[in-house]
């Protein structure tokens, strides 16, 4: 797709989705860097159109990933703004058969009712799901934000009062976060690495980050970790209207305990903010899953992550570390502001 045709697929995801002009993801902004500022993982543009008789009948953007095995790296991608017309079956399968043969490996985190439903019959297998998790810090201003009110609403303020109450484990107080206004500030040895878990992770580098946090759609922050002076991690930030997310964070080591200080860092970070009434976080592995539970978040939701392998480049691998740059989390709100 070229960028002439960039307000062509806007209107048609509107109509799809059946949301209003004022729908922030799917503005020109977001949509053209989500589409068309350059990827350090993939060549040109990212955003694919399928037409009929000369209508856009399906369209997909694509976030390129690269999975680190420890025995080598598999280029992959995952597709976000999936939507066909049900006028012209198959359109949608189509689209996806056309990117597939541009990457070779794909793979799908969530989607909707329809993607899930597609996704097994080309070929696509759950490997693993990655857990959604929340810790409300203003239960208060939470419940009166929030436009989920029914006669529950009363119990789950009760709740997120409860939790926040909670003891939170001692997690120590040697691990501190820097701010990084540039991303080139990170020494490559703290980005994610096989040989420190033993598990497939996603590759990280100065200049994918520094397209992340030129995300239009978030208020996006980038820290450095540091354990006596030393690099050890680091985390990303997103904001999105009242809730921050730790959308991405990695710790050079296989220690529970340590990711379970990580995870409290950077929920301190986001806390900061005054605005801020909810942390969320997502996770697929247990060393994160392990760190959010002991520290109060609760698990909301759940997202099958699937893959498309036909050439068997990750086997039977189902330990993927998948975050929410891996597809569109750190950015996307279901309302239309």
């Amino acid at each position: 797709m070229s960028e002439s045709e960039l307000e062509e697929a806007i209107s048609f995801l509107r109509r799809i989705f059946g949301v209003s002009e004022n729908h922030r993801v799917f503005q020109p902004d977001v949509m053209r860097w989500k589409c068309f500022t350059p990827h350090p993982f993939w060549e040109g543009g990212r955003g694919y159109a399928l037409r009929y008789k000369g209508e856009i009948a399906a369209f997909g953007c694509v976030v390129p990933c690269r999975f680190l095995t420890g025995s080598g790296t598999i280029a992959s991608c995952n597709v976000v703004d999936w939507a066909a017309s049900k006028a012209v079956p198959s359109a949608g399968v189509l689209l996806y058969r056309h990117i597939q043969g541009l990457s070779g490996t794909m793979i799908n985190i969530g989607g909707t009712t329809d993607a899930l439903h597609v996704l097994p019959k080309i070929g696509f297998q759950a490997r693993v799901e990655r857990y959604r998790y929340a810790r409300v810090q203003q239960p208060w201003r939470h419940f009166r934000q929030t436009d989920r009110k029914d006669w529950k609403s009363p119990l789950r303020l009760a709740r997120d009062y409860r939790e926040l109450w909670r003891p939170v484990p001692n997690a120590g107080h040697a691990l501190t976060a820097t701010r990084v206004d540039r991303s080139y500030g990170f020494p490559a040895e703290v980005f994610p690495n096989p040989s420190v878990t033993q598990q497939v992770v996603c590759a990280r580098t100065p200049e994918l980050l520094s397209y992340f946090l030129a995300c239009p759609a978030a208020q996006m922050d980038a820290y450095l970790l540091e354990r006596d002076g030393t690099p050890a991690g680091y985390f990303l930030l997103s904001r999105v209207g009242n809730q921050c997310r730790i959308t991405d964070l990695w710790i050079r080591s296989p220690d529970g305990h340590a990711w379970t200080e990580a995870y409290a860092t950077a929920t301190a970070a986001a806390r900061t903010h005054p605005r801020i009434t909810e942390v969320t976080a997502a996770a697929s592995l247990p060393l994160q899953t392990g760190a959010l539970h002991q520290l109060g978040y609760r698990r909301t939701h759940s997202d099958p992550v699937f893959v498309l392998d036909p050439d068997r480049r990750l086997g039977d691998r189902s330990d993927l570390a998948v975050s929410l740059l891996e597809n569109d989390g750190c950015y996307w709100r279901p309302d239309s502001v």
